[in-house]
């Protein structure tokens, strides 16, 4: 990136910070007060209806756009990744096309997603007006979260997908990744904040590795990142994809012992205190899904997910994280086809199909 770039690119953040990226986004250091952005921002924008993974839909439900306070980051139709401000209508093209990017995550002043560099998968992460490819003692990369001042990516060891695969965790303006878990088989599917990092660990499946098929076993693994003391939430069956937007919990999936993989359309809801030991993990909803791969989503104080039964239209639901209260249905969040919630602070942003076929953004406020 020229110098040039990069000021325009710190320019454009910085400003979507004053929109209110963190909690210090209260006001300005002039003591002007903050722009600020709604939910129908964002609604209409077009996204691409698939990630490139040779399939109609997006792989393992990760989602074509990512939110971020008023910073749209998403994937056009395309195949470039861009970045809106939602405040003030701007607009930057991080990747283009060519680099086929996928799987956005943001937050704070951290934007990543996975590309392919030489035709390799590799994660590349945005902080402070650079970008950078992540490398490391690892063959090829994918899967990344975003906190606000780290990157936590799934990296295979070999070029096999079928391989083993550890959980990374790389700073903006670091030299060199962290390993946060290894061990044998596979370990997928992370999540960060601030204080922790989830992941799902395979080591106890037949073959050590996620198959998509009806043998898979896993757990969900939570390490405290000031610590590294980690916690197994030993459960029976599957479980997997963790999240840990939610206020002090833990948010995954579970399949019994026999699970309707792979067509991952069917799954109870857990949610637990993300600093006890799991036992007191509860299931909040089972949750049905026309298509699969369209996986729920957590911020702040709730717990968002798509329930959409055949023959029914697709709803979006909100829960308080602390399951203080029953659910609700979100307003104006109905459609005959939904996908890929995400949650920012003040929105939340899915991909419903329009009249017309194409896949547009749709936002409520949070």
């Amino acid at each position: 990136m020229g110098r040039d770039a990069m000021r325009t690119w710190v320019a454009f953040f910085g400003a979507i910070c004053l929109a209110g990226c963190g909690a210090e986004a209260e006001g300005s250091s002039d003591g002007t007060a903050p722009l600020v952005c709604a939910a129908t921002a964002a609604e209409g924008i077009e996204v691409a209806a698939t990630d490139g993974s040779g399939e109609n839909g997006y792989s393992l439900g990760y989602a074509p756009h990512a939110v971020a306070s008023c910073l749209l980051v998403y994937v056009h139709p395309d195949g470039s990744l861009r970045a809106r401000d939602l405040a003030r209508g701007g607009e930057e093209t991080l990747a283009e096309a060519v680099e086929a990017p996928r799987r956005p995550t943001a937050f704070g002043g951290v934007v990543a997603w996975e590309a392919l560099e030489a035709g390799q998968r590799v994660v590349r992460v945005r902080a402070e007006g650079a970008t950078r490819t992540v490398t490391g003692p690892f063959d090829h990369a994918g899967e990344p979260r975003a906190a606000g001042d780290a990157v936590v990516f799934t990296a295979w060891l070999s070029a096999e997908e079928a391989g083993d695969t550890d959980i990374f965790l790389y700073e903006p303006g670091k030299a060199s990744v962290i390993v946060v878990a290894s061990g044998p088989g596979q370990q997928r599917f992370p999540d960060i904040s601030d204080t922790y990092v989830a992941f799902a660990d395979f080591a106890e499946d037949a073959d050590g590795r996620f198959d998509e098929n009806a043998t898979d076993a896993s757990d969900v693994v939570v390490m405290e990142r000031g610590t590294g003391r980690t916690t197994r939430r030993a459960r029976p069956g599957k479980q997997a994809f963790p999240l840990l937007g939610a206020d002090e919990r833990v948010v995954y999936l579970e399949w019994g012992p026999l699970h309707p993989e792979p067509k991952f359309s069917a799954y109870t809801l857990i949610v637990g205190d993300v600093g006890a030991s799991g036992e007191t993990d509860v299931a909040v909803v089972d949750i049905e899904t026309a298509r699969p791969y369209v996986r729920p989503t957590a911020r702040g104080g709730f717990i968002e997910w798509v329930q959409w039964r055949n023959g029914a239209p697709a709803t979006l639901f909100r829960q308080p994280a602390d399951l203080g209260a029953e659910a609700t249905v979100v307003t104006g969040m109905e459609s005959d086809e939904l996908h890929a919630p995400v949650a920012g602070e003040g929105m939340t942003v899915v991909a419903a199909r329009a009249a017309a076929g194409a896949m547009v953004i749709r936002a409520a406020e949070r």
